[in-house]
């Protein structure tokens, strides 16, 4: 019987593992992904009609309309109660959407008149299913410029569309990227959701002091159940220093059984983005430190599979084969390898997901 024709249990989990890491959104920068589900941009790439209005109480309410962003000047109109809607303080419109497919009506936030052509602009951006790395490196190149921008919800959309470019959008340009402002930011108690974006941009293009201070931010931390900012803190002393730091962080967080999953996850996060986005340290040596990981911290070696798999690494094929029948391997670091042994073109892995499908 050949695996790809063997439904059951087994294909049900790797499905699940799929959309897990679908799910999950890891690679689209999965050191600095914001907490929105959807930045301002995209919501105006799937809106039918977006324009900016102000709300009147009436009788009876409704919207008084400055402008429109976006659609048919005669579509439907917003109803008068819109979800998220509130009046500015300042005595701004506000940018409501309604979405091309559920057809309802939001409210985005306040935002001033002046910046309708940059909302009409961001309406044009393509989706980032079409999205080539030419097109992330420019539009990185136009945001960077409004990041903590005065307008408030222009200083998010920057924030959001950055935070979930790939890395190698970032790096392409770290000489339009400004170390001291940077620096300012991570020390700045009101910027907090944003700083594992900063600390790594700050990798990008800080000087020795910001390379000393981030070194010691990351030897200062103690185990955490909630690490928010631990892979960016890494990514950043990578980028700062090179392969040279490897083998420490190797020592201080992948092997060191007293960092608990959540830590492991985030470390390999780090060094999965330099091995996969063409970082400071070679991939080679990212594959290499993971390997090792493999050997050192068995029944966890699932968190690397993925991307030993996606490398092409094919070296831990047979500790991978060995471990899949152990009871001291999670289920879900099983699954992982399980998917990993399914690429594979080795014998060994032929032959453990055979014995896989038979047991089952």
């Amino acid at each position: 019987m050949r695996w790809a024709r063997a439904p059951g249990r087994l294909d049900l989990l790797l499905v699940g593992l799929l959309l897990a890491t679908v799910a999950g959104g890891a690679r689209a920068c999965a050191v600095c992904a914001p907490s929105a589900p959807l930045t301002v941009a995209q919501r105006l790439i799937d809106a039918e009609q977006a324009l900016l209005a102000h709300p009147e109480t009436g009788p009876p309410a409704g919207w008084r309309v400055v402008t429109l962003v976006r659609g048919d000047p005669r579509g439907e109109p917003p109803p008068a109660l819109v979800p998220g809607a509130s009046r500015d303080p300042e005595g701004r419109p506000l940018l409501l959407v309604r979405d091309r497919l559920s057809k309802a009506w939001s409210a985005v936030g306040p935002i001033a008149p002046t910046q309708v052509d940059w909302l009409r602009g961001l309406a044009d951006y393509r989706r980032t299913a079409d999205m080539t790395p030419q097109d992330w490196t420019q539009r990185v190149a136009a945001l960077v410029p409004l990041l903590e921008h005065p307008e408030p919800l222009v200083a998010e959309t920057a924030y959001g569309e950055i935070a979930r470019a790939p890395y190698a959008a970032m790096r392409a340009n770290r000489a339009a990227l400004d170390g001291a402002r940077l620096a300012r930011w991570v020390e700045d108690p009101a910027l907090a959701p944003r700083r594992p974006l900063y600390l790594l941009l700050l990798g990008l293009a800080g000087g020795p002091a910001d390379a000393a201070r981030i070194e010691r931010a990351l030897a200062s931390r103690r185990p955490a159940p909630d690490p928010v900012d631990l892979p960016a803190l890494i990514a950043a002393v990578l980028e700062l220093h090179g392969a040279q730091r490897l083998p420490r962080i190797e020592k201080a967080w992948l092997h060191d059984p007293a960092r608990g999953p959540a830590e492991l996850r985030a470390a390999v996060v780090a060094l999965s983005v330099h091995g996969g986005e063409g970082g400071t340290v070679p991939r080679e040596a990212v594959a290499d430190a993971f390997l090792r990981f493999v050997e050192r911290r068995a029944p966890l070696g699932g968190l690397v599979a993925q991307d030993l798999a996606a490398w092409r690494v094919w070296d831990a094929t047979p500790r991978f084969a060995a471990l899949v029948e152990s009871p001291d391997v999670p289920m879900w670091s099983k699954v992982a390898m399980l998917q990993y042994l399914r690429e594979s073109p080795r014998p060994e892995a032929k032959a453990a997901l055979e014995r896989a499908i038979r047991t089952r």
